[in-house]
C-alpha cells in the first residue's frame, strides 16, 4: 500500500507531503496507481523548482520503503507561500482524485491518503 500524508500548518497553508510504499496492484513498472502517484510527485517538485527556484526540496530513498517527501522551505516569503499553495493544492487535488478512482475501481488496499496538520 501507497500511504501519502499532506502536512499542512494550522492556517491550512500546505508545508509538503510524503509518500511511502508500493500499491502492490501490479510487479514494480507495471503498476498504474505507482505510476500514477510518482507522476504528481515529480510533477510537484519540478513545479516548485521552475517556478520558485526551490532546489533541494525533496528526499527520495531507494530502499524497501520507497519514501519520498517534498517540503516547502522555511522562511519564504508571501508571494513565494502564495505560489506554492497553488502548485501544492493542483497536486493534492490530483492525488485525491486518484486515490477515489482507486477505491472505486481497485479497492481501498492500494492507496491511503491522510492530512495532518504540524
Amino acid at each position: 500500500m501507497i500511504r501519502i500524508v499532506i502536512w499542512k500548518d494550522p492556517k491550512g497553508d500546505i508545508l509538503g507531503f510524503s509518500t511511502e510504499g508500493h500499491a502492490g496492484y501490479e510487479e514494480e513498472g507495471k503498476d498504474i496507481i505507482c505510476a500514477s502517484i510518482s507522476t504528481l510527485f515529480t510533477t510537484a517538485v519540478n513545479a516548485l523548482e521552475e517556478q520558485l527556484g526551490w532546489k533541494d526540496i525533496y528526499m527520495i530513498t531507494e530502499d524497501e520503503r520507497n519514501f519520498c517527501e517534498v517540503w516547502t522551505p522555511e522562511g519564504i516569503t508571501e508571494k513565494e507561500r502564495a505560489t506554492a499553495n497553488v502548485i501544492l493544492k493542483t497536486i493534492i487535488r490530483g492525488i485525491l482524485d486518484v486515490e477515489e478512482s482507486v477505491k472505486e475501481n481497485y479497492g481501498s488496499k492500494y492507496l491511503q491518503v491522510t492530512t495532518k496538520t504540524k
